[in-house]
């Protein structure tokens, strides 16, 4: 089997925040790169002008709380754009390792990152963190890792794929392990 690398730290994701980022803040759009500001691009359309910082909850930001911003016409624009640049980015890179190893028995498999603070929100944006369940976690944070991966695992199923997680925090215990078999 080969893991593709679709993104930062193998992960089909946008890049991790400017080093400001705390547990458990909302972080921030990552759309102003070069390629991102070519015509027919939603910078174009001005970008996200109250999407909150790096440390902020989703209620503290105009366009992430409750009916805010990203329940207008641009918001969901926005949201529909910024979602869809991933799957085609992974669809790119996956079909380019295929063609790759056309002809093998080579097994192909990426990463998506997982992340379950602030699941239990309006905000759906979201596998790894297993081995989280059952720790103890700050009510505020809304976490939910059970709740994702009860998800994923559905929506897996569903799109007849397979499913393989993986631990994100260093564990040496066996009930960090068997929670991988859950």
């Amino acid at each position: 089997e080969i893991q593709v690398g679709l993104g930062p730290c193998g992960e089909l994701r946008y890049p991790e925040s400017n080093g400001t980022w705390k547990f458990p803040g909302i972080r921030e759009f990552q759309c102003y790169d070069k390629r991102q500001k070519q015509p027919g691009n939603m910078t174009g359309k001005g970008g996200t002008h109250d999407s909150g910082h790096y440390k902020q909850f989703p209620e503290e930001t105009g366009f992430l709380r409750r009916d805010g911003a990203w329940n207008t016409k641009y918001g969901q624009f926005l949201l529909e754009w910024y979602s869809g640049k991933l799957p085609e980015h992974g669809d790119r890179i996956l079909t380019a390792a295929k063609a790759t190893f056309r002809g093998t028995e080579t097994k192909l498999s990426g990463k998506v990152a997982g992340i379950h603070w602030h699941y239990r929100t309006s905000v759906q944006l979201r596998l790894h963190g297993n081995e989280r369940w059952g720790t103890t976690q700050p009510e505020y944070a809304n976490c939910s890792p059970e709740g994702l991966v009860r998800q994923v695992k559905m929506a897996t199923k569903t799109a007849q794929g397979e499913l393989t997680v993986e631990n994100a925090l260093e564990r040496y215990d066996a009930g960090g392990y068997a929670r991988v078999l859950e």
